[in-house]
């Protein structure tokens, strides 16, 4: 009798327990989801008020109050759209589904440089610098260790008005570290202890600062065998602006790559990671089926600012898809398919098109497209990518992204 007890009594704790972190996640995302909403609601309805004026944007200083207005709208529903990417990556990694691929990196070319084009801003009033050596080369999952870089380095960005944002790598006692370091307002004393708390609520006056991302980060490090401190000692240097700097030890020494015959070792490593983005092939015949068709022509927009000779064609369904390639007139080199489309009848999912597709003997390349978790699930249906939506529409980023399809031909 007396161990039933002690178990319901167990049961009921670890209930309890899990309801108070329901409860938690709940309001987390409730604040961290809010204001950037609020922010890019309220500045698409100035845009709105301006554009449908009488005489609209006639002058220099309205203009500019509108792309100020696009530039709150892009940015808080990129937070939103980062804080859910995040929330994926931390399931993962709980549930032990996120896998590494280790392989040599070369830190200034594979990692920093990459990072320093997605954080340039035009407009931007300090500098983002780069202090690392040429040849400092490292074994790790290049795609992990670049998420932990940006996202400190993002935070970074999100603060600094002058001055300069740094990422940085060096040897210490044979170890290899990375560092992030800004001359920003600083972290407040009394905050600075839940920094990598899970749910740690946003460190700036927008409530749109770090929320779960140095969790992540830090979550990220140690499955790298590395970990993320906060060096509680950094000064800037740059007066009533302290500064903050992260420091990722990655608890592992440089790797010494040979030289090969023709004297491109060291070179072949940054080529291989894929992070200098050469121009597209030209050409391509593209079939993205999704049931939305915003989505479709958006697509289809950001793709032809970047390949202008691919022809792309559209299906809201995954059986028109089917029909296209079985009529034989229609020769695609990538299908992307979205996961769900909504009809009054039911429709084939995305991954059971891709079984069909690959039924039929379809040879080309197929993307899966979800705002779910379900990589493993279309390649499992003979998918060879997946892309959690929304689909990049900046040019760099997208550019990355179909570069990353494209490298992901199979023999099927």
């Amino acid at each position: 009798v007396k161990m039933n007890e002690d178990r319901a009594a167990l049961i009921l704790k670890n209930a309890e327990k899990a309801a108070q972190t329901e409860r938690e996640l709940n309001d987390f995302l409730a604040h961290e989801v809010r204001n950037p909403l609020a922010a890019a609601i309220s500045a698409t309805s100035f845009v709105s008020s301006a554009i449908y004026e009488k005489e609209p944007l006639v002058d220099e200083e309205s203009r500019q109050s509108v792309r100020e207005d696009i530039g709150i709208v892009k940015s808080s529903l990129q937070y939103v759209n980062d804080l859910l990417r995040s929330m994926i990556d931390m399931h993962k990694i709980s549930s032990d589904q996120l896998t590494l691929t280790w392989s040599p990196a070369c830190i200034r070319k594979d990692i920093f440089e990459p990072v320093v084009s997605m954080l340039y801003q035009r407009e931007d009033n300090f500098d983002v610098q780069i202090d690392c050596s040429e040849e400092l080369t490292i074994l790790t999952d290049c795609i992990r260790l670049k998420q932990i870089v940006l996202n400190l380095a993002n935070n970074s960005r999100k603060f600094v008005t002058k001055g300069f944002v740094r990422i940085g790598a060096k040897v210490v006692d044979g170890s290899v570290i990375l560092y992030v370091e800004d001359s920003g307002p600083g972290i407040p004393v009394e905050k600075r202890d839940k920094l990598f708390d899970k749910f740690q609520s946003s460190l700036d006056s927008l409530s749109q600062g770090t929320g779960i991302g140095l969790s992540l980060c830090q979550d990220l490090a140690k499955l790298l065998n590395g970990e993320i401190v906060f060096d509680e000692d950094f000064d800037s240097g740059i007066a009533g602006c302290p500064g903050s700097r992260f420091v990722v030890h990655l608890n592992t020494g440089p790797i010494d790559l040979p030289e090969s015959e023709d004297g491109k070792g060291r070179d072949a490593v940054s080529m291989s990671t894929g992070n200098s983005f050469p121009d597209l092939p030209k050409g391509l015949r593209i079939l993205f089926v999704d049931d939305d068709m915003v989505l479709r022509k958006l697509f289809s927009r950001s793709v032809k600012r970047i390949a202008p000779t691919w022809d792309i064609h559209e299906a809201s369904n995954g059986e028109t898809a089917v029909r296209y390639v079985e009529d034989g007139d229609k020769q695609y080199d990538i299908i992307f398919l979205d996961q769900y489309m909504a009809s009054i009848q039911k429709q084939m999912l995305g991954t059971e098109t891709a079984r069909e597709l690959r039924s039929t003997g379809y040879t080309g390349i197929i993307c899966g497209l979800s705002a779910n978790e379900m990589e493993d699930a279309f390649l499992a249906a003979g998918a060879n990518a997946f892309v959690i939506k929304p689909f990049p529409c900046d040019q760099e980023p997208l550019k990355a992204e179909l570069h990353r399809i494209l490298s992901n031909e199979l023999d099927v």
